[in-house]
Order: C-alpha cells, then sequence, then structure tokens
C-alpha cells in the first residue's frame, strides 16, 4: 500500500518530490516508458519496458494499489517506479522481509543527473521504515551498463534466470 505522503529529495543539486502517482499520472508513465523502450532498442538492446506494453487498466490497477510513484521536479513528473511488498513472481519465495522495486522510468533530459539513485534511495528508505530487510528488483541480464549500475548502488546479484523464452533476467538484492 502506498505510504500517502511525499518526500522531498536533493541530490547533485536536483530538488525532487516523490509521491503516490494519480491516475492522471498514467498516461505520462506510459509515455516514458515507451520513450525508454525505443531508445534500449536503439542500442540494440533488447530489454522489455513493461509499461511500455501495460494497458492502461493495468497501470491504473497500480495506482489503486498505492504501488506507483511519480517523482515530480519543478511542477511535472519526471520519474515513474512500482514499490511493492508482493513478492516479484522472479524471486524465489523465502520468507525475507523485503520490498520489490520494477518499472524505472525517467526523463531522458534527466540521464545522469541522480534522479535513479534518489528513487532506489527512497525506496531503501521505505523498507526500512516498513521493517524490510532488503530491497529487490529484477533486469535484463543483456545489459551490461544498468548490471553495473545497480550493484555501484550497492545491489548484489542474487541469481539469474530465463524470465521469458531467450530472455533472460538478473536477480539483484540490497540491504535497506
Amino acid at each position: 500500500m502506498s505510504t500517502g505522503f511525499a518526500t522531498q529529495m536533493t541530490a547533485q543539486g536536483i530538488d525532487v518530490e516523490i509521491r503516490p502517482a494519480d491516475l492522471k499520472d498514467v498516461g505520462k508513465y506510459a509515455l516514458l516508458a515507451k520513450a525508454a523502450q525505443e531508445w534500449l532498442r536503439s542500442r540494440g538492446l533488447g530489454q522489455y519496458v513493461p509499461a511500455a506494453h501495460e494497458t492502461p487498466a493495468a497501470l491504473a490497477a497500480r495506482v489503486d494499489s498505492g504501488t506507483l510513484y511519480a517523482v515530480w521536479r519543478d511542477g511535472a513528473a519526471v520519474a515513474f517506479f512500482h514499490l511493492s511488498a508482493a513478492p516479484s513472481p522472479w524471486w524465489p519465495a523465502d520468507g525475507v522481509p523485503a520490498l520489490y522495486l520494477a518499472g524505472v522510468v525517467v526523463d531522458r533530459a534527466l540521464r545522469g543527473q541522480g534522479v535513479g539513485r534518489q528513487i532506489i534511495a527512497w525506496s531503501a528508505a521505505e523498507a526500512r521504515r516498513r521493517n524490510c530487510e532488503c530491497l529487490r528488483l529484477d533486469c535484463h541480464a543483456g545489459n551490461p551498463w544498468l548490471r553495473r549500475y545497480y550493484e555501484a548502488q550497492g545491489f548484489v546479484l542474487r541469481g539469474e534466470l530465463e524470465q521469458h523464452p531467450g530472455y533472460r533476467g538478473c536477480l539483484f538484492e540490497r540491504t535497506a
């Protein structure tokens, strides 16, 4: 469930506000996800960006469940992410209290400005607030840049698996 509050953060001189997304935000989320999908394809990466393919109803369900968050800067939504206590289908059941981060998309205009780090830091703080031991995510195994990025953010590779025929994913975890 959503925390129902907004959090101000600053990193690398960029002030952002993280708050639960509203239904009016779903269109922007889908646009950013589609742009991310196209950018990845232009780089020769076959990475799948789920929010680029989900129906508006599926995205609205994330809003209704309180698990879709928007990152705002200067009055505009510039990034989105999904954070849930519901275990990812890719992670084996182990009973460890965790939050699962997924669907992170950031406006390309803000690339390299620390927004992703802010999302991760906020998510880890939320995991601690909810008494979770760790923050988990999965990502495309064929994207070495993304794998290095998550490792630089304190995530440890916990496994690799085939998520779909011909599509391998990595399971990453970090202490909350």
